[in-house]
C-alpha cells in the first residue's frame, strides 16, 4: 500500500468520492490532500473531516499573494489546528512567470513558516525558479522548524538535493521523474530514508499516462519507476516511502 503523499482531490477535475472509495483497490492506504489558498485549505479540511484514509495541509501557495492579509493567515493558522492537518503547505516561492512580486511572495512564505513553527507542524514546499531564495530562507529557519518538512515535485539537480537534505528536508518526486527525457541521476544522491512520492494530482500524470488527467491511483508507476532506476524490489520500496511519509507527517495514524 502506498501514500500519495502530495494530491489536489479537491479540484474541480476530481471526483472526490470515487477517489476515495475506490483507495484500497488502488492500493491506496491514504492521500494527502492539499491546500492553496484559505478557502482550499478550508475544503481540504473538509474533506480530511469526511474521510478516514485522507488527510490535510493547509496554506497559501505563493501564487496568491492577495492572501497576504492578517486575517488569511489567522484563518491558515486555526485550519491548522485541525488533527487532520499534517503540514503547512503548500508554500514557498515561484518565480516563473512575469510579473510576480519577490518581496510579497518572501513575505507570505516567512509568516507560514511562523506559523508551522507555532503549530509544531513540518511543512511542503513549493519551489519553481526560485532555488537560491528558498534554500536560504529555510536555511535560517531549519533550527526554529523542528518537523522540518518535504520539497514537493522535486525537479531540481543533485546538487539541491543535497543542500536541502542537509537541512533535514525529505525530497518528494511525481509524475515528471517517469518522463523519457528527464535527468533521473538525482534520485542516486536522495537518501532511501528521505525519499517519497506523490501525483501531484490532477497535474503531472506520470508514464504511460502523460497527458491525461492525474489521479492518486497513478501514484504506483512513478514509485515503481523510481524502484526500478534504484534496483529496488519494489515491495520493499513501497514500505519503504510510506515510511518516511509517515515519519515526517507525524499525524497520520500509524
Amino acid at each position: 500500500m502506498l501514500i500519495d503523499s502530495h494530491a489536489h482531490i479537491n479540484s474541480e477535475k476530481m471526483n472526490t468520492n470515487e477517489i476515495v472509495s475506490n483507495m484500497v483497490s488502488d492500493g491506496l492506504e491514504c492521500i494527502v490532500n492539499i491546500g492553496t489558498s484559505v478557502f482550499d485549505s478550508q475544503r481540504a479540511v473538509e474533506i480530511a473531516q469526511k474521510f478516514d484514509n485522507v488527510y490535510a495541509t493547509v496554506g497559501i501557495h505563493p501564487e496568491y499573494t492577495e492572501e497576504l492579509r492578517d486575517q488569511c493567515l489567522i484563518e491558515i493558522e486555526e485550519l491548522a489546528k485541525n488533527k487532520n492537518v499534517v503540514a503547512i503547505g503548500e508554500i514557498g516561492l515561484d518565480y516563473h512567470y512575469p510579473g510576480f512580486d519577490k518581496q510579497k511572495q518572501i513575505e507570505l512564505f516567512k509568516r507560514q513558516l511562523d506559523i508551522a513553527v507555532r503549530c509544531d507542524l513540518p511543512v511542503t514546499i513549493h519551489t519553481r525558479d526560485a532555488q537560491e531564495d528558498t534554500y536560504e530562507i529555510l536555511k535560517e529557519y531549519s533550527k526554529k522548524l523542528n518537523r522540518k518538512g518535504v520539497m514537493h515535485c522535486f525537479s531540481e539537480n543533485a546538487e539541491w538535493a543535497r543542500k536541502f537534505q542537509e537541512l533535514g528536508f525529505y525530497i518528494s518526486f511525481a509524475g515528471n521523474i517517469t518522463f523519457k527525457k528527464t535527468d533521473r541521476s538525482v534520485l542516486f544522491v536522495v537518501d532511501k530514508d528521505k525519499i517519497m512520492v506523490e501525483t501531484d494530482s490532477p497535474y503531472l500524470s506520470p508514464e504511460p499516462l502523460r497527458g491525461r488527467i492525474n489521479e492518486p491511483r497513478n501514484v504506483k508507476f512513478t514509485a515503481m519507476k523510481i524502484a526500478d532506476e534504484l534496483g529496488l524490489d519494489y515491495m520493499y520500496f513501497s514500505e519503504l516511502v510510506r515510511d518516511n511519509t509517515k515519519r515526517v507527517f507525524y499525524k497520520i495514524k500509524r
